[in-house]
């Protein structure tokens, strides 16, 4: 049986993943909102330097969303060892 941190740090990876999904849907709701309501939106930022930040911040979310999804779709072809023993029992 594999160390419980493993799988308490993949879990806690999820979990940080799904919030970000679910912040980002209450966001386009939201844009799509105000879209729905005055017919346009228009966002402005002035200060550079928070634009870039905000620009730095979406990469490093969709970076780390991407990275998430490529690990559960690595962990689907694993095999672990309670798989083995299903499979001797059935033998």
């Amino acid at each position: 049986m594999p160390p419980p941190g493993r799988r308490l740090k993949f879990t806690i990876l999820v979990l940080v993943s799904q919030l970000l999904l679910i912040a980002l849907a209450l966001a386009w709701a939201i844009h799509m909102t105000l879209i729905a309501t005055n017919g346009a939106v228009y966002f402005v930022e002035t200060n550079p330097l928070i634009l870039w930040i905000e620009i730095i911040a979406t990469v490093l979310i969709s970076l780390f969303g991407v990275a998430v999804f490529a690990i559960q779709v690595y962990r689907l072809g694993e095999r672990r060892a309670s798989d083995e023993r299903r499979e001797d029992r059935r033998n």
